[in-house]
Order: C-alpha cells, then structure tokens, then sequence
C-alpha cells in the first residue's frame, strides 16, 4: 500500500516538472499572439487616420476654395430667389454653417495624425506610448468634434436646400469633380458626415488596442485613460443628438389636422394622457412627490415675462398707430373744411397752406412712419414672437415628460412597498421551531425566516429609465437653449425700442417743421382771439341755442340744461397756470396801489423789499427793482429747494434768489382798516374739484381753506392760490365762498 503511494507520488512529481517546462512556451506564444494583433490594430490606427485626414482636407480643398471664390456669383443667384419667398431677404452662401469648424478639426486632426506617425515609426512596441498619445490630444479633440457635431445637422439641412438649386449644384459639383480624381466620393453630403463617424471610432479602437496590450506594458494605463476619455466623448456627442433628436421631435412647425389628431388616439395615449392626470391631481393635492428644478422654473418665469412684455408693447404700437391713424385723418379733413368755409374769402392762401400742411402729415408723413416702424421694429418683434412658439411645445412636453417620470417613480414605490407589505405578511404567518437558514445556522423557535429582497419588475425598471431619460433629455435641452433665446430676444427687443425712438424722433421733428411756419401766417397773427377754448365754447352754445328756433330740431337735439351747466363750469375755469411760461416776466413795474394790495394781503413778517434789482433770467422768474416790496408765498421752489423763494409783488408772481431780498421794517403802512386787513383770510368749498395737475388743490364741499394770493402768475383774477393743511394750490375762484 504504502509503495503504490510512493509511486503515485514520484508520478505525480514528473508531470508537474513536464508542465513546468511546457508553460512558459505557451505564455511566450500567448504573449506573441497579443503584441501581433497589437501591432495590426496600431497600424489601423495610424493608416485609417492618416486616410481620414487626407479626405476632409480634400473637402476643405475641393468644397471650401471653390465655394468661397464663387461666392459673390452663388450669392446673386441667392438673392435672385428671395422675391418668390415670400418677399424675404435671401442670406447669401452660408460658410460657416455648411462646414461648421471643419477648418479646427483638419488642424486637431492633422497634429494628432502627426503624433501618432511620431509614436508609432521607428519605435519597437514596447516604445510605442498610443494611449499617451490619445490623452495629450483629447481635450482638443473634444472641444473641436464637439462644436462640429452639434453643427452637422444644421449643415446637412442647408445643404439640401442648396442642392435644390440647380445653379448653386452645379458649383458644388465642380469641387466634387476636383476630388474625386483622390478619393471615392458621392456628394458633399458624405465628406460632412465623416468627421461625426471618426470620433466615434475613436472608442472603439482604442478598446482593441487596451484589449492587446499586456498588463505589464508602460502604456497600458494611459491606454485605459484614453478609452475612458474617448467613450466619455462619444457618449456625450451621442447623448447631445439623442436630446436634439427629441426636442426636434415635438418643435416641428405647422397645425395637425383634426383627422391626424384623431388618428392618433390609441389606447396608449388615453392610457398616457390618464396617468397624467392623475399625477397632476395627488400633485395638487399633495399626496404624491414631485420633481422640482429651480432653475428650470426661474428660467421659464424669465422667458414668459420676455415674451409678455414683446406682446404689450407690439400691441401698444399696433394700437398708436391707429390712432395716429385717425387723428392725422381728421386733422386733413379739418383742413379741408376749414378751406371749403374760408373759400370766397381773402385769406384763402393762407387757409391753403394749413390744408396743404395737414395733408401732407396725413398722408406723406403718417405713412412714412408706419413703413418705418413696420419694418425695423413690429416685423422683427412679430417674428420674435412667432419663433416663441416652438420653445412654448417644447416647454409643454417636458411638463408631460416630468408628469411620466414622477408617475413612473411613484409606480416604483408603490412596487416596492407592496414587496415589502407581502414580506411583512409573510413572515408573521410563519413561524419556524428549529431549522437551518441558508447559511446553515440554527434558527431557535418563532425567529424569523430570512427572505431575499424581491427586485423590481424588469418592465418597471425599464419604463422608469425610459421617462427618466426623455424628461432629463428635454430638461437639459431647453435649459441651454432657452438662455441663449432669451439674451437674442433681449437684444433684439432692445434695438427695436431704440429704432422706435429713433422713428417718434425724426416723426415729430418732420411734424414740426411743418407745422411752426403756419404759426407765422397772417391770420394767426392778426387773430385777436387769445382764449380759443372759451371762445369756441361760447360761439358753440350760441349756435346750440340757435338750432331751437326751427322746428325740425328735435327735442333730444342737445342736452341744453346739462350743456349750459358744463360750459358755465368751464368758462369760470381758465386754463391753469402753466409750470414754464414762454418768456420770463419782465414787466413788473410796481405802483403803489400794488404796494397796499400786498400790505392787506400778506402779514408783516411776510413783506420783504427788493435789496437790489434782480432781473429774471429764466422762466417763472420775477424782475425785481431796488426797493420793490415783495410778499412772500412759499420759501421754496418746487423741487423743495430752498436757493429760490416763490413771492408777489402785486403785479405778477414768480421765483427770485433770496439774498436780494431784505425783510421789512416797520410793518404796515396805516391806513383805514389795515390791522383787520392784515388778518388770514378763509373761504370754504361750496363745490367739490379734483386737481389735474400739481399747481392745483382738490377740494371737497364744505373743506375751509386760507387764501395765500386772489390771482395766478399770470394776472388771472379767475384762478386764486390757496392753503389748506400746509398744501397750497391753485383753484377756480367761483368754488368758494367767504366765511362770514
């Protein structure tokens, strides 16, 4: 027995020598096979590389030179074109767009072949550092494949519509003639796709490459880096096309018709749209979780309020228009009537002119305007807003996205909590006495039976990521995009507001010019009417009056009780005083019965006298002499500065520097009745008034006030400033009475 061990044992002892010395010729040739393949799949690299480079710079060569010397002819055939779209302006040859950044990717790609020629040649394999090689060059491979692929779509779109020109085709066929004598090539179309096809080779070579390459090679890690790197890329550029794929989805202009919408009701919309609202119902009730981006929802406040602001101020424009509109129309009419009455006068040239002047506003200027302010300011502005249109869908759909992904997440946790209920169930039911678990331990009576956690349904899982992936896809899209729209919508908006100002401007500069020559005619200038208001009123009702005299006016003709009622009203109302007189008041000699006027109208320590001549300079100013005795109204001006004071020197009121007055003594001259006189005077309202502006007083029936001065500035007995509650202001005198 124990010498059949022994020979077992010496037996044993042999093979394992034997295989000792067969092994390592078997790893020799395993690591053989591996550095072959290595050196295949390097040679791939650099040969598909240097390929490669060679096309897209016979694209740059053949397509790129042809087309930007023969770019003044293409474009002239362009623009032959824009009359049968629609009247639009044709853009020309787009460069930039037709071939993107193609000029930085030949220079990424033509250093990075360059490399790898340098890595590669001349070097045993051991030597060849490739994945050192990917990574040096990866940023700049990223930033340049990156810009162009984002592009690509955009420039194969441009490309169709060029070639449905034949005349812009057939320069395109003469680079296409070019390099195909180097290189088999269809259209332009397929030199634009190939570097979207390289980079994401890029990958996969790199992962045939680190598959070859032995664990103790000096450029195994880089090599592993690289793979990353260029897997990180290629997916991201995947993913970019994917979340433009699905945004271009739902931005596709044009309405559906009713039968296209109808046909597309299956059970899975109904089923989809009914999920959805229920979400959004345990949403608003708050039975269910959702979603929340802040910055998403800050974005789209932004966006809208952009978008509501365009809308009102179009609207705004559209509607001043109109009625500027109507009143330049009136105005030409008013002109023509006015030459039809003046007809059979004298002055009838001079009434021609006004006519002529309104007409041409109406009809030259008006029109002038609106061209203008169509084309620079509502045309861009109308399809600004026509363009919000696809980012509204778009906005919508990643509301529906959000609603089925916090549907499906709900879903998810309703799996897993009935999971668990069934466990709970389970395990309560079940009670062992002694028994083994999977581990073989003992379990003593009543502990629990240890359960596996069940795992989500495979069809949960994936409708989960599914909606996770659509609603992600849609959020991200719009959060770069929408940013950039509403910056481009800014400035648009902003430079139609300047050119709308810009309009307004030279609108009412051509307005003017026209219309101040009329003011030196001579029947405004021999016209004794100055109050033209009052008097038109009084010549109205005049003639209202008139009309009842024959008997086929009827009775309801004018409210006669009620138009003597508001044209009394008004002829006791002169026109307030105006905040900038035309010219400063000079002429304010002062006598002395305007001496006593001040002297009963304003206490003592109110008078003050002229130190010194003071001539105004500017208006609302008052001239003063030296020696002029001035009541003081207000020490301030109306901005509250206190460098001006507001007084009366009987004449005419205005403003005056304080320093050249004095106050003055000895107080009242005596006269009859000067210290009942020099007392404040109060009236109240027998009428209630609502101040139109802010040198006037609102009164109510029956309010008390102090009367500060009996006229305006200018003379106007009709009008008196008073005080009430350290307010003053302006009111119509025929309001109040004097308290007994």
């Amino acid at each position: 027995m124990n010498g059949n061990l022994q020979h077992l044992e010496q037996e044993l002892t042999t093979l394992q020598a034997q295989l000792n010395d067969l092994q390592p010729d078997q790893l020799q040739l395993v690591k053989k096979k591996n550095a072959e393949f290595r050196g295949k799949v390097v040679k791939e690299i650099l040969k598909t590389e240097t390929i490669y480079v060679r096309d897209i710079k016979l694209c740059q060569k053949g397509f790129m030179t042809v087309l930007e010397e023969k770019q003044h002819e293409i474009n002239e055939i362009l623009a032959r074109q824009a009359p049968e779209e629609e009247g639009k302006t044709a853009k020309g040859l787009e460069l930039d767009i037709l071939f993107g950044n193609m000029e930085e990717v030949i220079n990424v790609s033509e250093n990075f072949m360059n490399s790898l020629a340098a890595a590669v040649e001349g070097n045993s394999s051991e030597q060849q550092f490739i994945g050192k090689c990917v990574m040096d060059h990866s940023s700049g491979i990223h930033s340049a494949y990156a810009t162009y692929c984002r592009n690509h779509d955009d420039a194969i779109a441009l490309l169709e519509k060029y070639e449905e020109n034949p005349e812009v085709q057939e320069y395109i066929n003469q680079g296409l003639e070019l390099v195909r004598q180097s290189t088999n090539c269809w259209d332009l179309a397929s030199f634009l796709i190939k570097p979207v096809q390289r980079i994401l080779k890029y990958h996969l070579l790199m992962a045939e490459l680190y598959k070859y390459t032995e664990e103790d090679h000096p450029d195994r890690p880089n090599i592993q880096q690289a793979l990353t790197a260029m897997t990180d890329i290629a997916n991201s550029i995947n993913e970019f096309k994917r979340r433009k794929d699905l945004v271009m989805k739902y931005r596709k202009p044009g309405q559906e018709a009713i039968s296209d919408k109808i046909g597309k009701i299956n059970m899975h919309s109904i089923k989809k749209k009914s999920q959805r609202m229920n979400q959004k119902i345990t949403r608003i009730t708050g039975l269910a979780a959702q979603t929340i981006d802040d910055d998403f929802d800050k974005m789209e406040r932004r966006f809208r309020v952009i978008e509501k602001t365009i809308k009102i101020f179009v609207t705004d424009i559209n509607s001043y228009l109109e009625q500027l509109k109507t009143a330049t129309s009136a105005e030409a009419q008013v002109g023509h009537d006015i030459s039809d009455y003046y007809a059979s006068q004298s002055n009838l040239h001079d009434v021609n002119k006004y006519e002529i002047a309104q007409r041409h506003l109406a009809n030259k200027l008006y029109k002038d305007y609106t061209i203008f302010v169509q084309q620079r300011v509502l045309s861009p502005l109308e399809s600004l807003l026509n363009m919000f249109e696809g980012p509204h869908k778009l906005i919508q759909k990643r509301h529906h996205k959000l609603l089925d992904y916090d549907s499906c997440m709900s879903k998810v946790e309703k799996t897993k909590d009935k999971d668990k209920l069934k466990q709970s169930k389970h395990v309560k039911s079940e009670r062992l006495t002694e028994d083994e678990d999977e581990g073989g331990r003992k379990l003593t009576v009543g502990s629990p039976r240890r359960l596996k956690e069940k795992k989500l349904p495979k069809e949960v899982k994936d409708e989960k990521e599914v909606a996770r992936k659509n609603y992600e896809a849609m959020n991200i899209q719009l959060k770069d995009e929408i940013p950039k729209l509403c910056e481009m919508s800014l400035a648009i908006f902003k430079s139609c507001v300047v050119a709308f100002v810009e309009a307004e401007r030279d609108h009412i500069s051509s307005t003017l010019k026209k219309i101040y020559p009329l003011l030196e005619l001579s029947i405004v200038q021999n016209s004794e009417v100055r109050d033209i208001l009052p008097t038109f009123e009084v010549s109205h009702r005049s003639a209202v009056d008139r009309q009842y005299h024959f008997t086929f006016v009827p009775n309801n003709f004018d409210k006669k009780e009620k138009l003597d009622r508001r044209l009394s009203r008004r002829s006791m109302q002169p026109v307030p005083p105006p905040t900038k007189p035309s010219q400063p008041n000079t002429n304010n000699n002062q006598s002395e019965s305007h001496r006593g006027k001040l002297e009963k109208r304003y206490p003592s320590e109110r008078l003050f006298l002229a130190a010194s001549d003071f001539r105004a300079k500017e208006p609302m100013e008052l001239s003063l002499r030296k020696g002029d005795t001035v009541g003081i109204i207000k020490q301030q001006d109306p901005t509250g500065g206190e460098n001006r004071w507001y007084v009366d020197n009987g004449v005419s009121q205005g403003f005056v520097p304080p320093s050249v007055l004095q106050p003055r003594e000895g107080g009242v001259d005596a006269c009859d009745g000067g210290s009942d006189e020099e007392q404040p005077v109060y009236f109240y309202a027998e009428w209630s008034f609502e101040a139109t502006g802010p040198t006037e007083l609102s009164l109510n029936p029956g309010m008390v006030v102090r009367l500060v001065s009996d006229t305006d500035v200018e003379g106007n007995s009709e009008w008196w400033l008073v005080a009430h509650e350290g307010q003053q202001g302006y009111v119509p005198a025929n309001y109040l009475a004097r308290i007994p």
